[in-house]
């Protein structure tokens, strides 16, 4: 070979592996990662060229959101845009990840990721991808983007206990996002509002990763190298007028200034019509939904459905109208034939085998504060025998009648039957049953006050049923009693003046004491009880005491009005169709967005008492 034809030769492999290069850095901004597929539709990412602990000086602010929104809008229909005062330097910023996912009525049509660039140039670049990768009926059906500017990529370890660092922690979960690399070409990330659309924790996502890639717990622990990472949400509705939103774990923060009455009247509004829109057609209650999967569960619990009975008629009291009391009475009618028997005359609710104290009390408060109660007379006094039995002549109550003499959920089942003998005296006065009440009194309030037995789920219903009864008698003791279990109670709310994350304040939970994880349903039986505590403290001159559960109670509708799904922001993953099922529902807490027919029944009897009892003056977190 010449000379001339080796130099050709060498030139000409110099420019191939040059342009080869140049492809490799040039071509996935036009088409798109190549590689594996991440959870749902999106790709394996390129790894991040910024340094793990690199933090952006200018972050997307609430102001922005009216050019981001604009800019966005133009770079989903290819349209020139002008220069943005606002955000121009964001958009200089070099990027770590940006995450995109299109959707049309809810649902996710594809997801994306870009790690190259300026923040402007990735978000250019990403929806490039994202549109490449649907046909074009689907573009023109896509109505919102979901975008993650994520930033602030820190290396987390399994074994890492620190609550504000541990990987298992849920507190994180819609917060922080997650990145896992293993080996030197799988990289799965999941950006923090696929992380709520999904509501899978952490713990799962990596439970999925290993199950993907088959690998077993070893040789992830192994392998695997774990990051999270912070960001900006942002939710752009698409259209004409377009609209941006800065959202903060998939939601709207609620700022403690708006707990108003108004906002306060919708919070119930919006959950008594949950109530009344997950009645189906055949009178059954929705128990549960999962706004995630978008159907319900097949658990199923007679308390918590019972209560949600009770729930549906006073919203048909609140709003006074008969549609209601129809479809409650048809609630009642599908409860009675799906779960009611009656042996030897005495009335029970029976479940999985089981007649608890609690489900037959609930049932007989349901058929007692309906207006139609003369049409379930024999099944009410079938099931007042019931409780009668169970009631032992020291004060205490038996928990089941099946099993029979089972004497578990102390702390639940005697406070709702008192609750229930509680109205029946406040409708007919019967002085035997005065004198079983206060029996009970005397029993739970020793019971209560015994260390071993101390536990906040006792409260609310022992409070409901002593207001009544102290309302009718003007016992002293059952006062005191009130005031000493509401006193306690207080300090199980969470009201830091730094949380770990500002959307948590107001729920009722103790981390470091033993009485279970935060639930929505707990804050709103917790509410309900300190409406009529604080009532009780106001008419009886007790001012303190007062002004302490008033802004107990404020904070705790702080922290329901953030649970609430009230628009198409927190909704933006679910369909319009379903949305029946979810709007005005409770998410169990910010993390978690199950909603359960005690989420809502509990906060919106609470919110109803709390607009009666409360003046305007006494709203607000002040």
């Amino acid at each position: 070979m010449s000379k001339k034809k080796k130099i050709i030769i060498l030139v000409s492999a110099v420019v191939l592996v040059q342009l080869g290069i140049l492809l490799y850095i040039v071509l996935p901004g036009f088409l798109g990662d190549p590689g594996l597929k991440l959870s749902g539709d999106a790709d394996i990412l390129l790894l991040r060229t910024t340094p793990d602990e690199y933090t952006p000086d200018n972050l997307l602010e609430e102001h922005d959101m009216g050019e981001f929104g604009i800019y966005i809008n133009n770079l989903w229909f290819n349209r020139n845009h002008p220069v943005y005062i606002n955000i121009e330097n964001r958009l200089d910023e070099p990027v770590q990840a940006v995450y995109i996912s299109a959707r049309s009525n809810g649902r996710r049509l594809v997801e994306a990721w870009e790690t190259r660039g300026t923040t402007g140039e990735a978000l250019e670049a990403v929806i490039r991808t994202a549109k490449n990768r649907l046909t074009r009926d689907e573009i023109n059906s896509i109505d919102t983007l979901e975008i993650c500017l994520g930033h602030s990529f820190r290396e987390r370890f399994l074994d890492q206990p620190d609550s504000s660092h541990n990987l298992t922690s849920n507190i994180h979960r819609g917060i922080l996002g997650l990145e896992i690399v293993f080996g030197d070409n799988i990289v799965e990330r999941y950006a923090q509002t696929y992380i709520v659309a999904s509501n899978r924790s952490n713990p799962r996502l990596m439970e999925l990763f290993r199950e993907k890639f088959d690998l077993s717990f070893d040789e992830f622990s192994e392998g695997a190298r774990i990051f999270t990472f912070s960001g900006e949400q942002v939710l752009v509705k698409l259209g004409d007028t377009p609209r941006a939103t800065l959202m903060e774990r998939g939601n709207i923060f609620v700022e403690p200034a708006a707990v108003t009455r108004e906002s306060v009247e919708r919070l119930a509004r919006l959950s008594g019509m949950w109530l009344n829109n997950n009645v189906h057609e055949d009178g059954r209650m929705t128990y549960k939904y999962w706004p995630s999967a978008v159907r319900e569960s097949t658990a199923n619990n007679m308390i918590r459905q019972w209560m949600a009975a009770v729930g549906l008629i006073r919203f048909g009291k609140a709003e006074n109208k008969p549609e209601i009391f129809t479809l409650a009475e048809k609630n009642i009618h599908y409860n009675l034939d799906n779960f009611y028997i009656e042996e030897e005359g005495f009335g029970q609710i029976i479940f999985n085998d089981e007649v608890k104290l609690g489900a037959v009390a609930l049932a007989a408060l349901a058929l007692l504060e309906h207006p139609g109660r003369e049409k379930w007379v024999e099944y009410e006094t079938a099931l007042q025998r019931t409780i009668d039995s169970l009631w032992n002549s020291d004060g205490s109550f038996t928990s089941f009648y099946r099993p029979e003499g089972d004497m578990r959920f102390q702390n639940f089942y005697p406070g709702e039957a008192l609750l229930y003998w509680a109205a029946l005296y406040d409708k007919e006065r019967d002085p035997q049953l005065l004198e079983k009440f206060m029996k009970s009194f005397e029993f739970y309030r020793d019971w209560h006050l015994d260390p071993d037995n101390r536990n906040p789920a006792f409260i609310p219903w022992h409070t409901q049923a002593y207001y009544i009864i102290w309302k009718i008698t003007g016992n002293e003791e059952l006062k005191d009693f009130i005031f000493e279990m509401n006193d306690w109670l207080l300090p199980i709310q969470q009201w830091p003046e730094n949380p770990l994350y500002r959307d948590t304040p107001g729920r009722f939970y103790d981390p470091n004491r033993p009485f279970g994880p935060p639930h929505s349903s707990s804050t709103g039986v917790y509410l309900e009880g300190l409406a009529d505590a604080f009532e009780l403290a106001r008419g009886t001159g007790e001012m303190e005491r007062m002004e302490s559960y008033r802004k107990a109670i404020n904070r705790g509708l702080r922290s329901v009005m953030q649970l609430q799904f009230v628009d198409e922001v927190d909704m933006f993953y679910t369909s319009p169709p379903m949305r029946k099922y979810v709007e005005g529902g409770i998410r169990t807490t910010v993390y978690d967005n199950e909603i359960r027919c005690d989420n809502v029944q509990h906060n919106y009897l609470a919110a109803l008492k709390i607009l009666e009892v409360f003046e305007d003056e006494d709203f607000g977190i002040y």
